[in-house]
């Protein structure tokens, strides 16, 4: 430690300010697995503490796991998987955005030995163990699509927030129950029902307490990046990082390669030339989008669009938020003229009608959507629906093409 850092004559209020700093801005700054030494970042350097990746392992070499086969990702970036063995067994070492680095184990392989050895170096998953307190709702389509809603004990939102039948079906069945929602757990009921893991979004990062207590409790948390994925191919791919924590890899594996073709299919889609506005509007009406870069474009672009707001990047350089917010002037000037408006209803929820839309704002009036009657909302469930892509993408085609939508779209009269 230098002498700087012992030196304590600094005020404390500057000490809190600095604290204060750190934890409001970029999200990578904030560990999120345990794990405060190692990350694995695509730049190969660490960005938390002293180590990178590279130590780790070689601390997994020396402590005896034989490294396999790194499963090379179709078209996902914010996760990495590589296989190992050890006293017979395979285990997988997961690595989630540079800072999260998980080892999941077999149910049949004595954990004490590693946790030993590594500590908060490395956080354990059991595989299968079941009783996932899920947090992150986005993901419960992962669950879907392979398989494995049973693994599921937990669920941070009530049964009618549910879209998805099978984990409402589960919940009104009580063999998953409300444990509270991601920001305030009710941690009795997770301790008491032994929850061996707690998914949770990005969200968390803005309650750090309540990650640490988790911690502390000794259940696991992993962070999910999906959403931050630039395609949603790369978004759908996430499924095989919960079919090998819970055991179906297998049929995680087959259903992305399959979902994979059909999204490669909708590539041929005619392309119309038409701009699309796709942006939310919170209680205030403030208008957020979608970063240039984000999945949600690149679904407008396959469903044969021009997104609106194509080089539009956060301005926190250091932040990956797919979302931006705009005044309603700057929204103004780019929107106006485009040819079709998507009102993501997925939070704020449905805005119902045009006059309703116009009563928000009397600007919209004298957009060109607007006008022409070709403004249309999310469905509550297509926030729930990341395995049905290719499903999205086809509807998404139809109201570009001026037809209607089979499920996920609604025109606003």
């Amino acid at each position: 430690m230098s002498q700087k850092t012992r030196d304590h004559s600094m005020p404390a209020v500057f000490l809190l300010l600095i604290f204060a700093c750190l934890l409001l801005s970029s999200c990578s700054i904030l560990p999120t697995s345990g794990t405060k030494q190692y990350v694995y970042t695509e730049q190969k350097k660490a960005s938390i503490g002293t180590r990178n990746e590279k130590e780790l392992l070689k601390k997994l070499s020396t402590n005896g796991f034989t490294e396999g086969t790194t499963y090379q990702n179709t078209a996902a970036t914010h996760f990495s998987v590589t296989e190992y063995k050890k006293y017979g067994k395979t285990l997988y070492l997961l690595v989630i955005e540079g800072n999260q680095n998980y080892l999941i184990c077999p149910l049949d392989f004595s954990t004490d030995e590693v946790k030993k050895d590594f500590g908060d170096e490395l956080t354990i998953i059991d595989q299968g163990q079941g009783n996932i307190y899920l947090a992150a709702t986005a993901c419960g389509s992962f669950f879907r699509a392979c398989n494995a809603i049973d693994d599921i004990g937990f669920s941070s939102i009530r049964p009618a927030d549910w879209s998805i039948s099978q984990l409402k079906d589960a919940m009104d069945n009580k063999q998953i129950r409300f444990a509270g929602k991601y920001s305030a757990p009710d941690y009795e009921r997770l301790t008491d029902g032994k929850a061996s893991l707690a998914i949770e979004s990005t969200m968390i990062l803005h309650t750090p307490a309540v990650r640490e207590k988790l911690l502390k409790l000794g259940i696991p948390v992993m962070i999910d990046y999906s959403s931050y994925e630039s395609t949603p191919e790369a978004r759908l791919e996430w499924v095989k990082v919960y079919g090998i924590i819970t055991g179906h890899k297998n049929e995680a594996f087959r259903f992305f390669n399959e979902k994979y073709k059909n999204i490669e299919k909708v590539n041929q889609l005619e392309k119309t030339g038409k701009s699309v506005a796709y942006f939310s509007l919170d209680a205030e009406n403030n208008v957020v989008v979608r970063s240039g870069s984000d999945y949600i474009p690149a679904m407008i672009e396959r469903a044969g669009g021009e997104y609106a707001f194509p080089d539009l990047r956060n301005p926190d350089s250091d932040s990956h938020s797919p979302t931006v917010n705009l005044s309603f002037e700057d929204f103004y000037k780019t929107a106006g003229d485009t040819d079709i408006m998507i009102i993501n209803t997925t939070i704020e929820g449905s805005i119902g009608s045009l006059s309703a839309l116009t009563d928000r704002n009397s600007l919209f009036s004298d957009m060109k959507a607007v006008r022409d009657g070709n403004v249309y909302e999310t469905s509550a469930d297509i926030y729930q629906s990341a395995d049905e892509s290719d499903q999205i993408i086809n509807d998404m085609h139809r109201i570009i093409k001026g037809k209607k939508a089979k499920k996920y779209f609604k025109r606003l009269d």
